[in-house]
């Protein structure tokens, strides 16, 4: 029988060795998958990170085959600066002509009365309004269009100026009006006459 130092140091070092292959391994364990940072995560980019972010549609405006009432139809209108609501003249300043008097003669040539005037305005505006509505180009806008008109004794209008809002003059509306203007037939009353005629718009 071995004795019994002998026994011992076999025990002993059959102990060592497992204990050194135990060690050995969690040593590894440790060095490979870093249990202390099990707690942390990543933060994973989105999948579509970096995509183009779409841009909202415009409106459309009603077409063929579609209902003007449907949504995403209607277009907003522009907003006009207050630099271009400002009132704005084109065409020269009217004045009557020198009026030949001729003291031989019975003079029967009068000027046109408001009510002369006010028929032929009236009934002539929708040209006019026309020409606004047009020159507005999609825009919102409150203000007042004016035309000065010389209209020569026979009933023609020879001359006109137009005010309106800057907007208006730069769409247009100064070509448009005094054509519509210079179109209009008043009574002949032999004599000269300036005609105001104010538009409002709302």
């Amino acid at each position: 029988m071995a004795s019994r130092p002998v026994v011992n140091r076999i025990v002993r070092f059959w102990l060592g060795l497992a204990t050194g292959l135990v060690v050995g391994v969690a040593l590894g364990w440790v060095a490979t998958d870093r249990p202390w940072r099990q707690g942390r995560t990543s933060a994973a980019a989105p999948a579509d990170a970096g995509a183009e972010i779409e841009k909202p549609h415009k409106r459309r405006k009603p077409g063929r085959g579609r209902r003007s009432d449907e949504p995403g139809d209607e277009v907003p209108a522009r907003i006009v600066p207050a630099s271009e609501r400002a009132m704005t003249w084109r065409g020269s300043a009217i004045s009557l002509p020198a009026r030949e008097i001729d003291l031989g003669a019975a003079d029967s040539s009068r000027p046109l009365e408001a009510t002369e005037i006010n028929d032929v305005v009236e009934h002539s505006s929708s040209a006019v309004l026309d020409c606004v509505r047009e020159a507005l180009a999609g825009a919102s806008l409150e203000g007042e269009v004016r035309l000065t008109m010389l209209v020569t004794g026979d009933g023609k209008v020879t001359q006109v100026r137009v005010g309106a809002p800057r907007w208006l003059i730069d769409h247009g509306l100064a070509e448009c009006a005094s054509g519509a203007a210079r179109r209009m037939r008043f009574p002949a009353t032999g004599a000269a006459t300036v005609v105001d005629a104010p538009y409002h718009i709302d």
